[in-house]
């Protein structure tokens, strides 16, 4: 089976957010006057908003797809408590709105579902290009959520 090409555009597109996180929680507050014609400045408290809301969409959205998996095969519950997990995981962060633990509980989350991916593809319920872009994308939101983690611990 070809690999299709949109949902890798679709998906690297989507961790843009999470390298803007990054961004500002390296750089602190700074501004985009030189680009915008109104003068735009970010706090490293956005950091946290901008990579935590984010993240909690996002995984809702991973555990959205635990229940398509679910569908596919109605009799295996697993994905079905994996996609409820994972958006009840998000939304549960969102009580620790932008704060450390939030991202963590953020970042954690997204470790899960990298390791219920992995389950499903050792089941023949996902197939092999969407693991491998899994693999890959998990693997940079991880890093720039730990980032963020580190820079304003």
């Amino acid at each position: 089976m070809r690999t299709p090409t949109l949902p890798h555009w679709l998906t690297y597109l989507g961790a843009l957010p999470f390298v803007l996180a990054l961004l500002i929680a390296c750089y602190g507050q700074f501004g985009w006057s030189e680009f915008w014609i109104y003068e735009i400045r970010f706090s490293r408290f956005k950091s946290y908003t901008v990579g935590h809301t984010y993240g909690a969409v996002i995984v809702a959205f991973l555990g959205g797809i635990q229940w398509g998996i679910s569908l596919q095969h109605p009799n295996d519950r697993q994905y079905f408590m994996a996609s409820n997990v994972l958006a009840l995981t998000a939304w549960f962060s969102l009580f620790m709105f932008a704060s450390f633990a939030g991202v963590m509980m953020i970042t954690l989350a997204f470790i899960l579902a990298l390791w219920i991916d992995r389950h499903a593809f050792q089941a023949g319920a996902i197939p092999d290009w969407f693991w491998q872009l899994r693999k890959r994308i998990s693997l940079v939101v991880i890093a720039a959520l730990a980032g963020l983690l580190l820079i304003n611990g």
